[in-house]
């Protein structure tokens, strides 16, 4: 069975494979699969841990399945630096060369399509969390500036219900600003749903769940856009989270599907 990473393009294959540190297994170096102008990064794994009769219990151990994560995505991270990179989907298995080449025949024009999108770019990842606490100390801060703040303070806590609506569409508007500005300077941006707290662990509610795919020679503009969110994002009670670079991950158009 073959394991499949990545499709590349842009690549030197011995520079490609000599990047990578491990693949899905010990055991399981990856190699370059040629095929025209592409290549599948796959690694020969045995059917007594990926078959479809093993691979269900292997994923229900929790330990194996976070291992195998991290290692794929490793894969996906050394191959940035040689390669122009279309990430799998964990867990992406054909059956042998045969499978792997039919599908890439089947979606060439596909994968070609992404790799034109995704060269020389790469994903960014912003998450929102709104925190109701900063949100409140930053209105005390704000009206203590000005003669009587303290009672009009206390009148806006007894019209809860008003101030929530309204906090909700500043929320709202902050959000729809911040994800705005950050996709105008990427090439392509994808919403995607929050996560509940027993995911992401963060204090507060998670109110964006974002990812931008940036040009590397526009990730200097792409962070100052952070950077002047910064302050109205905090304003609002929300804090940010970055992430990346990752491979292309919410751009390569659906991958390929295992066979």
């Amino acid at each position: 069975m073959l394991y499949t990473y990545a499709i590349i393009a842009d690549y030197e294959p011995r520079q490609a494979e000599s990047l990578i540190r491990i693949g899905i297994l010990p055991d399981a170096p990856p190699r370059c699969y040629r095929h025209g102008t592409l290549a599948a990064v796959a690694s020969e794994v045995p059917a007594s841990e990926f078959g479809p009769e093993a691979l269900p219990a292997r994923l229900s151990d929790a330990e194996w399945t976070r291992d195998r994560v991290l290692a794929h995505e490793a894969v996906v991270t050394d191959l940035l630096q040689a390669a122009t990179v279309l990430p799998m989907k964990f867990c992406t298995l054909f059956s042998g060369e045969p499978a792997l080449f039919a599908a890439l025949d089947d979606h060439g024009d596909r994968l070609l399509a992404a790799v034109a999108r995704c060269r020389s770019a790469r994903e960014w990842g912003v998450k929102l969390f709104f925190d109701p606490e900063r949100a409140e100390q930053a209105d005390a801060a704000t009206v203590s500036l000005s003669a009587g703040a303290g009672a009009a303070f206390f009148r806006r806590k007894q019209e809860a219900r008003a101030k929530s609506q309204a906090d909700e569409t500043r929320l709202a508007e902050c959000v729809a600003d911040v994800h705005e500005a950050l996709a105008r300077r990427a090439r392509d941006a994808v919403l995607n749903p929050p996560q509940p707290p027993a995911i992401h662990r963060r204090r507060g509610r998670m109110v964006l769940n974002a990812a931008y795919l940036v040009g590397t020679d526009e990730e200097i503009g792409w962070h100052a856009a952070i950077e002047n969110m910064t302050e109205r994002c905090a304003r609002d009670g929300l804090g940010c989270e970055l992430t990346g670079p990752w491979g292309p991950y919410n751009f390569v158009g659906g991958g390929l599907v295992g066979a």
